[in-house]
Parts: structure tokens; sequence; C-alpha cells
């Protein structure tokens, strides 16, 4: 993992930074299972059968290296990073999975809802992009789009900050890559269009 720049920290715990960091580096990373009494998933494991089914995610794009997205609502290089990507995205080179996180403000926990209980949550999300400069400016959420998180709503949201705890990160936002070597790349924090375009052909398409 690199140095992390651009990142909205989260409160992670000593005791589990210590265990999220065993498991990137013995795990996601060198993809030797870390000492334990269940064998851990492999890196294909993680991404094939744990990510796709476990996270709540809304996906945008369908061409090109799939990037696993940790976001707060509330994060500026959250949406800083959403900028880098849609080029891309529009471009046909790559797919974003936006992973929902509620922890940096009392919006965040509603404003994920309103993304993920949406009719139509890819277009929640990008309507949600247009308005949040300004708020993010004043420092002023009411008037950002928001619901009730509902029990299922609330869990995801749970576990997907769980999930983000235990493969490393310490903020948002964090992102997950499948490289061609088999291996999972993570990178936390901001990274450019031009940056972040120079990762994808050691991605796995």
């Amino acid at each position: 993992m690199e140095p992390a720049t651009g990142i909205c920290p989260g409160n992670l715990s000593r005791r589990i930074r210590r265990l999220a960091w065993a498991l990137l580096s013995a795990v996601l990373v060198t993809g030797i299972p870390a000492v334990q009494a269940k064998p851990a998933p492999t890196p294909a494991q993680l991404w094939n059968r744990i990510l796709p089914h476990r996270l709540a995610y809304i996906q945008i794009g369908h061409s090109g290296p799939v990037i696993y997205d940790f976001q707060d609502p509330d994060c500026p290089p959250c949406h800083a990073l959403y900028k880098s990507e849609m080029p891309l995205v529009r471009a046909h080179r790559l797919t974003v999975r936006y992973v929902p996180v509620a922890f940096l403000t009392k919006a965040s926990a509603a404003e994920a809802a309103a993304w993920l209980q949406a009719p139509d949550p890819q277009q929640a999300l990008e309507h949600f992009e247009t308005r949040i400069g300004a708020a993010l400016r004043k420092q002023n959420f009411r008037s950002m789009p928001q619901a009730a998180p509902t029990r299922r709503t609330r869990r995801a949201l749970k576990h997907n900050l769980r999930m983000m705890e235990q493969l490393g990160f310490e903020g948002t936002p964090a992102i997950l890559y499948f490289l061609r070597n088999g291996r999972i790349g993570a990178f936390p924090g901001y990274v450019s269009e031009k940056e972040l375009a120079a990762r994808l052909p050691r991605m796995k398409p």
C-alpha cells in the first residue's frame, strides 16, 4: 500500500490497524495466507467471491479494469477522486464500484442511504456529485439528498466500513484493484486522472 495523500481519516483502533496491516501484507499483496485457524482467502478468492457479494456498492461503467472505491459522502478528497475517475469511465477504460461508508459527519449515513435506497442508485450518486461541491464549500449539507436509512442499509454501511478497516484502510477515499500478476493492489487517498490512468496497464481487465 502506498502513502496516503488527500484522505479523510477514520477512527481505526490501534489493534484493528495492526490486524489489518497483517492481513493486507500477508494476504492481499503477497498472497501468502496469514497464520490462523482457517485458511485465509487467496487474492483471487477475495476479488471474485468475497468483495462482489459482501459489499454494498454502486457500479458506474462496464468496460476496462474494475476498481473498488470506498467513499464517505461528505469526504472532499472522495469527490475530487470521482472527478479523476469519470473521464476514464466515459472513455470505456475503467469501471468503478463505489462502496459507501458513513463516519465523517452526522449527515453521512442519510446521504449514503439516499444513494443505496434510490430506484436508480447510479443516477442518485451522479446527481449528488453535481451538488456536493457547493455544500462542502459552505459546510452546509442540509440541502443534500438524504433518506432515512433502513435496517438493511444500516447493516450494509457498517459492513462496508468494517471491510474497509479490515483491508487496512484508515480513511477515505480508498481504492482496491486486481493486478495482472494475480495480486491485489491498494492505495488510499486522492490520485489524479493522470496518475490513475498510468496504473491501468498493471490492472487486470
